[in-house]
């Protein structure tokens, strides 16, 4: 997956795992919650945080647990190598329990310009991140 395939338009982009029953569910419903606010095409792209169990046959999955538009929102995993990777680079602190798989993260949105620069980061509702993308559009 690369920002590519979001064909010019603006994302909120959050990380979550699908065994999470707390933070994850939270974080993702608002940044859906957020693209329903606003006028503009944005995408809601969650990369996973456990390409241990969220494997990319279980993906549409977390798309419907989620509650996302499968035309126009991602949920993204790979192998764990590649998964490792792209976190780093997103700087995503996380550390995972070995005896449970869960992972402990912070909850942030990320929200990317078309062009494919973070513009804003959130850790804020809904409210605070339609207001910073009203900035980005």
């Amino acid at each position: 997956f690369g920002l590519a395939r979001l064909g010019g338009r603006p994302a909120l982009v959050t990380f979550a795992f699908g065994h999470c029953a707390t933070l994850c569910p939270a974080v993702v419903h608002q940044a859906r919650a957020t693209r329903l606010e606003l006028e503009a095409d944005w995408a809601v792209v969650v990369l996973t945080l456990d390409p241990w169990r969220d494997t990319p046959g279980r993906l549409p999955a977390l798309v419907g647990q989620y509650g996302l538009d499968p035309e126009r929102d991602f949920v993204v995993s790979g192998s764990v190598e590649d998964v490792n990777r792209v976190l780093d680079a997103w700087q995503i602190p996380r550390e995972r329990d070995e005896q449970t798989g869960d992972i402990t993260h912070p909850g942030i949105v990320y929200l990317v310009a078309p062009d494919g620069t973070v513009a804003y980061a959130s850790t804020g509702g809904v409210e605070q991140m339609v207001s910073l993308a009203e900035r980005v559009e």
